[in-house]
C-alpha cells in the first residue's frame, strides 16, 4: 500500500509538473532573431523546432532591389517561419553620429508602403528598433514613434504592431532621464494621447541589462508602467561586450553566458504577460564588439545554446 500510495504521489507530482509545462508552452512563444539568411537551414537551429523569427532592416531597405532584404525573407519563408521586422535608420544615415534626426512621415510612408507591397506576408511590425537608446532618431522624440506607429496600422490595419520597441535603460551615468525606459514610456502613453492615437497593447523589450546581470527590475519596470502583453522582442545571454570606448563591459564568460540564458527563461516564465521571447542571435561574428551568439567559431553550440535546448524540449517540444 505505502509503494502504491507513493507511486501515486510521483504520478500526481508528474502530472502537475506536465501541466504547467503545458500551461507555460501554451502562452509564451519562442523565436530567435538573426540577419543571416544561412540560420534558417542550419543543423542546431532547425533541431530546436524554431517556427518564429525576427529581423532588423533598414526602413527604406524595399525602395531599391540593391538594399532590399530578398534573401532573407525568401529563406525564411521557405523555412515556413513567422517573421517579426523592426525597422533601423536607413542606407547613408549618419546615426549614431550627428545629425541623427528622425525621417519625415512622407518618408516614412513611402518606404513602408513599398515594404508592405514587396512582401505582403509579413504581418508583424515594430516600427522602429530600440527607441530610447541614443544611437537611434528616435531617442529625443518619442512623438515620431507615435507617427511611425500611426502609419503602419494606416497602411497595415489587420497587422499586429509593437507600440515601440524599448531597451531597459535605467536613469543614471552616461544615461539621461529622458531615455531612461519608465519615463521615456509614460511620454509615449501621454503623446499617444495627444494624437489621439489607440493606445498599442503590445509592446517589446529588450531586457539585456537583466538578463546578464542576473535582475528582474527593468522587465518589471517595463510591465508596471506598459499596458496589455509584453514582447521581449531582443534578449538572450552575452559572451562578451565590450563598449565603442574601449572598455570592457562584460569579460568572455560562456559559462555565466548559459547562466543568463536560465535566468532569461525564468524571467520570461514568471509573468503571464510577458507573451513572447525572442533570442538574439545564432552566428558568432569575430569582428563584433557584442556577442550574443548561441553558436561559436565554426559553428559550434556553446554552453547557452544547451541551456536553451533543454527549456525548448521541456516547455516547447
Amino acid at each position: 500500500m505505502r509503494i502504491c500510495a507513493a507511486l501515486a504521489c510521483l504520478l500526481a507530482v508528474s502530472a502537475i509538473a506536465a501541466s504547467a509545462a503545458s500551461a507555460a508552452s501554451a502562452r509564451l512563444a519562442m523565436g530567435i532573431g538573426d540577419e543571416n539568411p544561412v540560420a534558417f537551414t542550419n543543423p542546431s537551429f532547425t533541431a530546436l523546432g524554431v517556427k518564429r523569427t525576427r529581423l532588423i532592416t533598414a526602413y527604406d531597405g524595399a525602395l531599391s532591389a540593391s538594399t532590399a532584404p530578398d534573401a532573407w525573407m525568401n529563406a525564411a519563408r521557405l523555412a515556413h517561419e513567422e517573421i517579426v521586422v523592426a525597422f533601423n535608420p536607413g542606407a547613408g544615415s549618419r546615426c549614431p553620429g550627428r545629425p541623427c534626426k528622425p525621417v519625415s512621415a512622407s518618408q516614412y510612408t513611402k518606404a513602408f508602403v513599398a515594404f508592405h507591397k514587396r512582401y505582403p506576408f509579413v504581418h508583424i511590425f515594430q516600427p522602429w528598433n530600440e527607441v530610447n537608446s541614443l544611437t537611434q532618431p528616435t531617442a529625443l522624440h518619442p512623438e515620431a514613434v507615435v507617427t511611425y506607429y500611426a502609419i503602419v496600422k494606416r497602411y497595415c490595419p489587420s497587422c499586429t504592431v509593437l507600440g515601440a520597441d524599448l531597451e531597459d535603460l535605467a536613469k543614471g551615468p552616461g544615461v539621461p532621464a529622458q531615455i531612461d525606459m519608465v519615463n521615456y514610456a509614460r511620454t509615449l502613453l501621454r503623446d499617444f494621447g495627444k494624437a489621439h492615437v489607440r493606445t498599442p497593447q503590445v509592446w517589446g523589450l529588450h531586457n539585456y541589462v537583466d538578463v546578464n546581470y542576473f535582475h528582474s527590475s527593468g522587465t518589471k519596470a517595463a510591465l508596471s508602467v506598459l499596458p496589455g502583453q509584453l514582447w521581449l522582442t531582443e534578449t538572450g545571454g552575452i559572451a562578451e561586450f565590450t563598449l565603442s570606448s574601449g572598455k570592457v563591459r562584460l569579460r568572455y564568460d560562456l559559462a555565466r553566458q548559459a547562466k543568463a540564458t536560465n535566468w532569461l527563461m525564468r524571467l520570461a516564465l514568471s509573468n503571464q504577460r510577458i507573451a513572447r521571447v525572442y533570442i538574439y542571435d545564432l552566428f558568432y561574428a569575430g569582428t563584433n564588439r557584442f556577442d550574443s551568439s548561441l553558436l561559436g567559431p565554426g559553428l559550434t553550440p556553446r554552453k547557452a545554446y544547451y541551456s536553451l535546448a533543454a527549456h525548448w524540449k521541456k516547455y516547447f517540444g
